[in-house]
């Protein structure tokens, strides 16, 4: 049979393609639905691989500088992956044990406290206002709005929204018992699975490459190669860094208002250094609901606690996390603020954590192409500088 030239095998795979994004719109319905199920079935192995990648992290650091130093001959060293495996999975159940014991309840009692405490915030803030002179202009107007909506009427609809859903669940029985084991399932299946990729992790990156390279070009399967391993090292470099990071700024909160006595610390320490991992928006929202409640009991604290934590912010965003970091997470700002948006648009909190080292492994292949192009142009970066000059005084004539 004679081969297709490449015009015609270009032709082909246009064709068929089409076809192929004709039917799928054409049987839309039924295309989701089998997403749908394939997503329900594959969810247990995603999960597990995520696990797997979390707990691969502290894994790592285990073997290289812990266990090889301590298991040294040849007999000895097959358990070194054995114990860096146990002590990670201990590290990270007695993190969820913390976090569902610790912090949920501390912030639960946080929000609580902001629900029960408000008005009385209200009241105070108006008092302040009246206060100075400056201010105290504007005092009537506040007190005028504050006084035209129903706070009460806001905070329990707030209240039944939290305690309305819990009420419903537990009144639906059955559903509790079908959504339970379910869930079970799913975590059972998803932590023996990533045990599994943990333990054969090695045995599977060969069989990974030896997939790749079997199907596709050497040049293609290189490039795979090279996209999975700046992903990997741009997540784990992201992941790594903006832990220890927000640790160091939970810690900084927790000493300097101590330090200061500023009620609410120890919450403080925790709610700032959880939202620290949300960019942006994490640190306004639980920098207001701190603000409020250190408001509540001294309003001349409730300003020092704002100079002091945007100065310890300022410290950690620009010595402490580029320290860590490095130049694995290298974006412009522009990028930082864009990916942010889009990625909380489609997918919410969790599209705002991934968005950023998403972004950055992006932004390094996108420059990874554009010098390559330019270099067989022979443009270097000194010439596009003068160019983007030239094009600005153009602007600046007209």
């Amino acid at each position: 049979m004679k081969k297709l030239d490449q015009k015609n095998s270009q032709l082909l795979r246009v064709i068929l393609i089409s076809i192929l994004v004709f039917f799928t719109f054409w049987y839309i319905k039924n295309v989701t639905n089998a997403l749908t199920v394939f997503l329900a079935v594959i969810q247990p192995f995603l999960i597990g691989f995520m696990l797997a990648f979390i707990i691969n992290l502290p894994m790592n650091f285990f073997e290289k500088k812990v266990f090889s130093k301590v298991f040294k001959t040849e007999k000895t060293k097959k358990l070194i992956p054995v114990f860096s495996l146990i002590t990670s999975w201990i590290l990270f159940i007695l993190g969820i044990t913390i976090f569902l014991n610790v912090l949920i309840p501390r912030i639960s009692s946080a929000v609580t406290t902001l629900i029960d405490r408000f008005p009385v915030f209200l009241n105070d803030f108006v008092k302040l206002l009246n206060k100075n002179k400056i201010t105290k202009r504007f005092a009537d107007d506040v007190q005028k709005y504050i006084y035209s909506v129903d706070w009460n009427h806001k905070l329990i609809q707030v209240r039944d929204y939290f305690m309305g859903e819990a009420g419903n669940i537990f009144d639906k029985t059955t559903t509790i018992i079908n959504s339970v084991s379910s869930t079970l399932v799913t975590v059972a299946t998803s932590l023996i699975f990533s045990v599994f990729v943990l333990i054969s992790k090695k045995d599977l990156k060969i069989l990974a490459n030896r997939v790749i390279y079997s199907i596709f070009k050497k040049e293609t399967a290189d490039e795979i190669n090279k996209v999975a391993s700046l992903s990997y090292s741009t997540f784990a470099s992201y992941i790594n860094s903006k832990a220890l990071s927000s640790l160091i700024l939970g810690l900084l909160v927790l000493i300097g208002m101590f330090i200061l006595k500023i009620p609410f610390a120890a919450m403080a320490a925790i709610m700032v250094a959880i939202a620290d991992f949300i960019p942006y928006v994490g640190p306004l929202i639980a920098t207001i609901i701190m603000m409020i409640l250190i408001f509540i009991e001294s309003p001349f604290q409730s300003l020092v606690f704002l100079i002091f934590l945007l100065i310890v912010q300022q410290v950690q965003g620009s010595i402490i996390y580029p320290a860590l970091a490095g130049k694995t997470i290298g974006l412009p700002s522009i990028w930082i603020i864009v990916s942010i948006a889009i990625g909380g648009s489609l997918f919410g909190v969790v599209g705002m954590l991934v968005s950023i080292p998403i972004a950055s492994i992006l932004y390094t292949l996108m420059n990874e192409k554009m010098d390559k192009k330019l270099e067989k142009k022979e443009i270097s970066k000194d010439q596009i500088k003068e160019l983007a000059e030239k094009v600005h005084y153009k602007k600046e004539e007209d």
